[in-house]
Formats: structure tokens, sequence, C-alpha cells
């Protein structure tokens, strides 16, 4: 039986084209062009950096734009040292030119602040990320998400300047910017530096304020209500009812100051605490003094006005002065309490040098300059520093010892020293005390056993006088005085009576008038009779002779 050979198929090569192939093909190319148009029509992916990603969730947190969606949170991932959030966004198509340098990014949440309340409405839908778009540079991917909104759009017409200061209190991001009591802006942002230990402000001014911004303008923080007790007396400030609730920001131009240039955006001014330091941080050049008061200092404040006969010539820096000074309890009570003053130039005289300064303050001296502390407000117990020129201290041999060691503790600290003198309230006080020793030294025991022993007599003397007063009430209260006055006007009719009986046309003095006369006839039918007798007293018995009487001769020798 012989082997068949193995049959070999033929293999023919089919050249036609099967049409099951258009299904596939086609499915191919319209998974193709739906994933071309997935990543034509797609926007931009945006990268958002953040210190917390509080209330964002990737595929749900929208990014919105005046309330339209134009992206979606897609991831939210930790930094990779761990110390940011990076949240990946993307955006919708034609969206692109709203992403540039000055656009800006913040998480809108339901938030109470000065403003009121606000974001009520992401209670219920969530939080979204608001997008405020700018107009500066070209497009940027990537921006820094901020932990408040924007109080103003980076386009938005005006100024924008920076302020710093060491003291903040009450200032706040959203407080108004204030001109002469009127809102013309508003604090954006603060920023605390660690290095100079000083925050800064940036400040938006809205047009057309911003014109009134200007090299020369001052700022200062407006608290609504100020109280100020100082060495002048009590000052109030009131602000409009807006600072009085949040406080704010007041600049304006300081009085007799031109108005200067207006700045540009960035510009830097200083923030002073209130407006009075404005004035006083003008005066920067200055000579200071050590003073040494042999009386109390209580009620000198540092900031205190040094003045010369009324004119303000200077400030009190310290009250007291120990710094760098040995033993300071000793020097207080040998020298007195050091007090360290500023006199400034620019008080005096604009242009007026700290060398051409300190040789006046020297020659002053000489001629008997010295500080004198006076009371500037009874109510509130403040005091200031008076500068006057009286050369009679310097003859005080005492003060000028005590002066010389003022000086040489004050050279141990570097500052030249000024003579004080006491004050002239401090003197009445001196003397007051003075009288009230030597009343304190009176007899005061003695003379008031003097003053008792003398009110008991008084008082014995009063009961007295009270008896007699009694005695005389009963001596009137008899019925014969009651009588008494109507028979003493009986006895005055009577005698009126009787004189009118006297007068010329009464009988009475008719009959008496012709009896003077007779008695007047008898007397002078008397007088011979009288004269006879005077002459011969005997010539009652004898007969008068005309003869006269023999006289007695002389005897003979």
């Amino acid at each position: 039986m012989t082997e068949s050979a193995p049959l070999q198929a033929n293999v023919r090569v089919i050249k036609q084209w099967s049409p099951i192939w258009v299904v596939p093909i086609a499915a191919v190319l319209i998974g193709l062009w739906m994933l071309f148009s997935h990543f034509q029509n797609q926007g931009v992916m945006l990268l958002l950096v953040a210190e917390d990603a509080e209330g964002i969730v990737a595929g749900k947190t929208q990014i919105k734009n005046r309330s339209v969606d134009v992206g979606q949170v897609v991831s939210v991932e930790l930094s990779e040292d761990l110390t940011e959030v990076l949240i990946q966004a993307r955006m919708k198509p034609n969206m692109t030119p709203l992403l540039n340098a000055g656009s800006q990014f913040w998480v809108v949440k339901p938030q109470i602040g000065r403003g009121g309340v606000t974001g009520l409405d992401t209670l219920l839908s969530g939080v979204y990320i608001e997008l405020q778009p700018g107009d500066k540079g070209e497009t940027q991917l990537s921006h820094p998400l901020l932990n408040s909104p924007p109080v103003a759009p980076a386009d938005a017409p005006g100024v924008r300047v920076e302020l710093n200061s060491a003291d903040t209190t009450g200032l706040a991001v959203g407080d108004p910017v204030l001109y002469r009591g009127y809102e013309v802006g508003t604090v954006e942002l603060s920023d605390f530096s660690v290095a100079d230990r000083r925050t800064r402000f940036q400040l938006y001014i809205r047009e057309p304020y911003d014109e009134l911004v200007t090299d020369n303008v001052r700022f200062w923080l407006s608290s609504g209500l100020a109280f100020d007790f100082s060495a002048e007396g009590l000052s109030v400030d009131i602000g409009s009812a807006t600072t009085l609730l949040t406080g704010g920001v007041s600049f304006d131009l300081m009085d007799g100051w031109p108005a200067g240039e207006q700045v540009a955006d960035g510009t830097e001014f200083q923030l002073f605490p209130d407006k009075q330091s404005i004035q006083e941080g003008l005066y920067s050049q200055y000579i200071e003094y050590l003073v040494f008061f042999d009386e109390s200092v209580r009620g000198l404040k540092a900031g205190a006005p040094v003045e010369y006969r009324g004119v303000r010539v200077g400030t009190v820096a310290t009250v007291p002065f120990f710094f760098a000074i040995e033993k300071p309890f000793e020097v207080s009570v040998q020298q007195g309490v050091p007090v360290l003053i500023r006199i400034e130039s620019a008080r005096l005289y604009e242009k007026l040098n700290l060398s051409q300064l300190d040789t006046e303050l020297q020659q002053a001296i000489d001629d008997g300059l010295h500080a004198v502390l006076k009371t500037s407000n009874l109510i509130t117990g403040a005091l200031y520093i008076d500068l006057d020129i009286n050369s009679s201290w310097r003859e005080d041999s005492d003060l000028q010892q005590l002066f010389n060691e003022q000086r040489q503790v004050s050279a141990t600290v570097g500052y030249p020293t000024l003579p004080s003198a006491r004050s002239g309230f401090s003197n009445m006080e001196q003397k007051l005390l003075m009288a009230l020793d030597k009343i304190n030294n009176l007899p005061v025991e003695s003379m008031l056993a003097q003053g008792e022993q003398t009110l008991a007599a008084t008082n014995e003397v009063m009961q007295n006088a009270q008896q007699l007063v009694q005695s005389m009430q009963t001596l009137l209260d008899q019925p014969q005085l009651q009588q008494l006055p109507a028979d003493i006007q009986l006895s005055l009719q009577q005698l009126r009576t009787t004189l009118q009986g006297l007068s010329p046309d009464g009988a009475a003095y008719s009959g008496i008038n012709d009896n003077l006369q007779a008695l007047e006839q008898v007397l002078r039918e008397l007088q011979p009779v009288i004269k006879t007798l005077n002459q011969q007293s005997n010539s009652l018995i004898f007969n008068a002779s005309d003869q006269p009487e023999p006289e007695p001769r002389k005897a003979r020798l």
C-alpha cells in the first residue's frame, strides 16, 4: 500500500476591502474628533496658592466673575514643602483674557465685619472663589489666593499710597480714609514687617480726590473721639459718625503749608498717631539739656512744653531721666530729680542752626537763664517748664555749688546742664509751712483755757443781763407805770395852760410888769440913802456932817 502525497492548500490573497471595517474606523474617528474637540474647548489650567483650603472642594467649588461661572476647582493638594496649598482650577474657554498680572482671587464665604454681613448666599451653595480681572501685563496662570477681598479693583481710577507706623492701634483693612471729615478712600492692605517692627498700610483714594494727595499732606489716625489732658488744658476732638464707630485715617495740609505736587502710586508717607504729633514731628533739630529740680515733678509729663516768657521753645523729653546715671536715688536727694528737655531750633527761627543755638544758650546761661516749674492747669495739675533770666540766683554761693555738682553728674551721661530754681508756688508753699509751724508753736492750750474762762464769764454776764431784762419787763408791766404816760400828759397840759397866762396879752403878765416898774422906782429912791450909808455907816444914828473927818498927825522925832 503506497502512501498518498499530502494535500497543499492554495492560498490566494484577497485584495477586496471589506465594508465591515467602516464601523470601527468611524468609531475611532469620532472618538478622536470628540477628544480633540474636548481639549480644544477646554480652558487653561489655573494655579492658586493659598495658606489653607477652608471650604474649597475639588470638583465642586466654582470660580466666578460677576456671579457668572468662569471655572472650577479640579484638585486641592499640599505643596512639596507642606507649607502651602496648591489649588488647580480649570477655566472655561475664552476666559484667558481675565488672567493677567493684575487679576485677584479670594474666597467668598459668610463673614461679619465692619462693613456688615456678607456672603450669606454661600450658606446653601457653599463657598466659591471670586475673580477680579486686571488690565496689567500679559497672561499669568499662577496667582495667590487672598485672605480677604480687595477694597477696590486694581484698575479703579485713583491713587494708592503706602503708610508706615510703629503704632497701629485701632486701624484695620476696610477703615475709611477721610479728608476734613469726608470719606474719600479706604484702607486696602496691611502688612507687619518683623525686620523693622513696623506696619505698612496701603490706602486707596478714589478719583477725583486723588488730586488732594500731594507731597505736603500728612496722615494721622482718626479715633472718632479723643480727649487730651495736656499742659494747655483739655482738648476734645470729635470726628464723624463713621470714625466714631470704626476709626480711620485722615489727611490734610498743615496750616500755612503750600499744596505741593501730586504724588504717584506707591508713594510712602508716615502715619502719625494724632494730628498734634504731626506738629511735634516737624521739630527734628534740637539740643538736649538735663535740668535738676529740687521739688516735686508730679504733673510734669513727657511732651509738656518748654516756654520762654510765654513763647514755646522746646519740649520735655523724659521725666525722670535716670538712664546711665549711677545711684539715681542719691542724685535725686542731693542734686534733684533729673529731667531731659529739648530746645528746638525751628521753634525760634526756621534757619537757626544748632551751633548758633548752642552759642546763644550758653550766653543766656551765663546771663542767668534758668528753668522753673509752673502749673499750667489747676484742674489736672499739669506742669510745664518756664525759662527766665535772673542773675540774682548767681549771687547765692549755695546755689552755685549745687549747680556745679549737677554739671558734674550731667557730664557723666553726656548732656549739658541747665540751672533751675524753685517756683513761686513752691516758695509760697514753703512760707505757708513755716507759718503753720509758727502757729503750731503757739500756746494754744493756755489760750483755749483763757478762752473757756472768758466764755464762762460772758455766759454769766449774759445770764445777769437776761435777769435784768426780765426785771425791767416786770416793772414795765405794773399798773402804775402803765398810768404814768396819762399823768405826764395831764401835767403837760396844765403847764401849757399856765404858760398861756404868762403871755404878753395875759393879765398875769401885766401885773408882773407893773410890780417890776414900782420896784424900780423904789430902788431909785433908795440910791441916795444907800450912798450915804456907804460913806457914813453911822448916819442912821448920828446926823451926817459935811465936814471931813480929822486926820492924825505925824509923830515928831
